[in-house]
């Protein structure tokens, strides 16, 4: 008889991790609980990502481990690659269901087989979206002890850039209804979540296919409003759905992290227009240059790929000189990966493996530099951060903070799962230490004036959680 546990496994992005969370909640409503340690699983979920080729190769790999190691496990591989590859996958002895998005709505009824296999029959959990509701909504969320949850708003994504596999793998953008997320949301914060990370494909396209048609910014205003919220926070928006409204409540709403991912993928109008981008690089710094003008602190990052077919040194040097120029704080990184069946693969002009490691390598420094030329800038200031469940390898407490800050500090676990300022002491390279505020009665045992007072941060206890 196989165990009742479970083990799932991740790859790729955000959007995935909420996926997981979604299969993870339809496991522990069926009596299931997650394997821990080296203990074996009854079933073994691969959540796979089909952005590179190496995503798919490590989805086998992962794939064959999982098999290897638990032997006796109902296998199930699902996400990106799944959809994908359906039809290789299948024919992979060791893999006994293979779910892509397009039929997502068997897992339900796959677990529901696996669990009338074993005994006791599963004691059901409350669940945070029922499973009925909608599909999209992709039913009762779990997160293990994870500080922060993701809510998936939107999936699939309608542009057509030149290099992306995803709209075939997820399909035409649509939205999720505001009533359901606002109820996940809900659900979310009763169970501890502080932080709340809205998710999608193409989050920023939000309500255009729903009727009657709504917007993101309008979203964003009815979650806000969630009881027991400490933060949301938006994960990635395309330059052009960065509205004036989102602007707006970034900039006014303390509910709302101080941080956005915007995707510049290039610095050369040239590569962008290979890439079938709908900006050019004046509109992206035209962006960047309002957000910082209305929300100083905000704390931007990018995706940049390295290597698009035709991209010569000049063009890579614009990339370059425009990311050093910009106001970016953060730079992720990609390396092209050719995908099969998009317009890039049959571009001229590929460049060389080795060319795009050093080409890698010059931006991840450039974005380490501004980084930390960032962080520095808060040297002696106060931060409201979120301590992470997980700690650090040094025992020190992990804390993000809105405009993605992540923080080193001591603290005992009464400060996890909550928004707390602290002060900024010393930033290098690799870390960002800070300590706790004093409270009012290490204020008082200080024998600090209370004419003097006025000039120090306010205390962490009976500070007003949002």
């Amino acid at each position: 008889m196989r165990p009742r546990t479970y083990r799932v496994v991740t790859l790729g992005c955000k959007l995935n991790q909420f996926d997981s969370a979604s299969i993870e909640g339809l496991l522990r409503a069926r009596g299931f609980r997650e394997a821990k340690g080296e203990d074996p699983a009854g079933v073994y979920v691969v959540n796979t990502c089909t952005v590179t080729e190496n995503a798919d190769r490590e989805a086998r790999r992962l794939a064959r481990r999982a098999r290897r190691e638990n032997p006796g496990c109902r296998l199930l591989v699902t996400g990106c690659s799944a959809e994908l590859d359906r039809e290789g996958l299948s024919r992979d002895p060791g893999i006994d269901e293979v779910v892509g998005h397009s039929d997502r709505e068997r897992i339900p009824a796959i677990l529901d087989r696996i669990a009338a296999e074993s005994d006791p029959a599963p004691q059901r959990e409350i669940a945070c979206i029922e499973e009925a509701e909608e599909p999209a909504a992709a039913g009762p969320l779990h997160y293990g002890d994870r500080t922060r949850a993701f809510l998936k708003v939107q999936e699939g994504c309608d542009l057509s850039c030149a290099y992306c596999i995803i709209p075939r793998v997820r399909g035409a953008s649509r939205s999720i209804v505001p009533d359901l997320l606002e109820r996940a949301a809900l659900a979310l914060t009763a169970r501890g979540y502080r932080e709340i990370v809205l998710t999608g494909v193409n989050t920023g396209d939000y309500g255009k296919d729903l009727t009657p048609r709504t917007t993101l910014a309008a979203l964003l205003q009815r979650l806000l409003r969630t009881p027991g919220l400490g933060r949301l926070r938006l994960n990635s928006l395309e330059p052009r759905t960065v509205t004036p409204e989102v602007v707006d409540l970034l900039a006014g709403e303390a509910g709302l992290a101080r941080h956005l991912q915007i995707p510049l993928q290039s610095g050369c109008d040239a590569t962008l227009k290979r890439m079938y981008r709908n900006y050019r690089t004046t509109d992206y710094l035209r962006t960047l240059e309002r957000l910082r003008a209305r929300v100083p602190d905000i704390g931007l990052g990018a995706d940049v790929i390295v290597g698009f077919p035709g991209e010569s040194a000049a063009e890579f040097e614009e990339t370059y000189r425009f990311i050093a120029a910009s106001p970016l704080n953060y730079v992720h990184v990609f390396s092209y990966s050719d995908r099969p069946g998009t317009p890039a693969s049959r571009l001229p002009g590929s460049v060389s493996a080795p060319e795009i490691r050093d080409r890698s390598a010059l931006l991840r420094a450039l974005g380490d530099e501004i980084g930390l030329a960032f962080r520095r800038g808060f040297v002696g200031r106060v931060l409201e951060v979120l301590p992470f469940v997980r700690r650090r390898p040094d025992g020190r407490l992990r804390a993000l903070s809105g405009n993605f800050i992540e923080v080193a500090l001591d603290g005992d676990a009464s400060l996890v799962q909550r928004l707390i300022p602290v002060r900024v002491d010393r930033v290098d390279a690799g870390d960002t230490d800070a300590s706790l505020l004093p409270t009012a009665e290490e204020l008082e045992q200080m024998r600090i004036p209370v004419e003097a007072r006025g000039s120090m941060p306010e205390p962490h206890r009976g500070l007003a959680i949002h």
